[in-house]
């Protein structure tokens, strides 16, 4: 393939989506990859970006912020701008560029069946108007895609399978599904992953097995408005360890701890979390949303039903198989290789 110049523009560089930027540049190395970014987290030296950009923290600040794309656009000059969640592709797509924008929402806003229905139709007016000025809708679920085509029925949509972000070592290696009374989940401390729900999860399972704990790898977002801290707290009143964002040995080393990985979003794309678990082989179950649907991972949607699962699974009842079957599939599906050939293709139509 030619070798493309890309530039990756999000503004919310911290967790799942930092991770899986740093993904695309070690899968694509052949290519020249630049970075405009605001979030939580400094970008790491040792990732060979060609060029790193600040953009303007606050998202409130759009009309800086789309001035800011337009200067870094015409400095990089790149042959495709890789817009990166909800804000990077409200930027990216009002700034008029002449040069194609393939967004990646990593999740749909006006999904949240918490917003309210306002909120959530203004989201989705918002998407709907600016879904032509997308040459490229990267997707990451079939759920997904159905949003995509829902907001503009000739979208070009492009299947990008997720893949794990972190990967075992000799230092810290997979658990092999060993078994542990301790479960886990990994995101931003905000409502879309719902640390409400998963604290009510560990409320529900003490009353069950008192003996298992709880931990909360993430952190607020880098612009918090006290709803991150407040739900920090609501954790921790439950008995649940936040551990806050971790990154290197410090993330490994929590992920080579046997445990059960338990995904508590109330909607997603499709969660980097879940394939960082399961390639460190830990058992998976999740809260039953459109995401999950036909992938025969074991789910439940009320707490306490939540609450039955993983006591099931972790007291190696029948539904611990059909956990560890979920990895072992995910890791077959959704490797490096299918991620490298989907990028090729992709930034090959530029």
């Amino acid at each position: 393939m030619e070798k493309k110049r890309i530039l990756h523009v999000t503004q919310v560089y911290a967790g799942g989506i930092s991770r899986a930027i740093t993904s695309l540049v070690d899968l694509m190395p052949d290519a020249e990859h630049h970075l405009l970014w605001a979030g939580n987290e400094q970008p790491d030296a040792s990732i060979p970006y060609a060029s790193v950009h600040a953009m303007p923290q606050s998202p409130r600040a759009i009309l800086s912020a789309i001035r800011r794309v337009r200067r870094v656009v015409a400095e990089v000059r790149p042959n495709v701008v890789h817009a990166h969640s909800s804000f990077g592709g409200v930027y990216t797509r009002l700034a008029n560029l002449d040069v194609p924008v393939f967004y990646e929402p990593h999740c749909y806003k006006f999904d949240d069946g918490q917003q309210p229905a306002p909120m959530r139709t203004a989201f989705r007016l918002a998407e709907k108007a600016l879904a032509r000025r997308s040459a490229r809708t990267i997707v990451l679920s079939p759920h997904e895609e159905r949003l995509a085509r829902s907001l503009d029925s000739r979208a070009y949509t492009h299947f990008l399978p997720n893949v794990a972000t972190i990967r075992p070592s000799a230092s810290f290696p997979a658990t092999a599904f060993a078994t542990a009374r301790n479960v886990f989940m990994i995101g931003r401390l905000t409502n879309q992953k719902d640390p409400d729900y998963f604290a009510q999860v560990a409320e529900a399972t003490h009353r069950l097995a008192s003996d298992v704990t709880f931990r909360w790898i993430g952190d607020v977002d880098g612009e918090d408005d006290g709803r991150g801290e407040s739900l920090r707290e609501r954790l921790t009143d439950a008995g649940v360890d936040v551990l806050g964002w971790l990154t290197g040995d410090d993330l490994a080393a929590e992920m080579s701890r046997p445990a059960l990985y338990f995904h508590s979003a109330h909607y997603e794309g499709f969660p980097l979390s879940l394939l960082d678990a399961a390639i460190f082989e830990h058992p998976l179950a999740v809260r039953g949303i459109p995401t999950f649907d036909g992938m025969g991972i074991p789910e439940a949607t009320e707490p306490m039903e939540a609450a039955q699962l993983i006591v099931e699974i972790l007291d190696d009842g029948p539904r611990r198989r059909l956990a560890i079957a979920a990895a072992h599939r995910l890791n077959q599906t959704m490797s490096h290789e299918a991620q490298r050939d989907s990028l090729r293709t992709l930034y090959a139509s530029a």
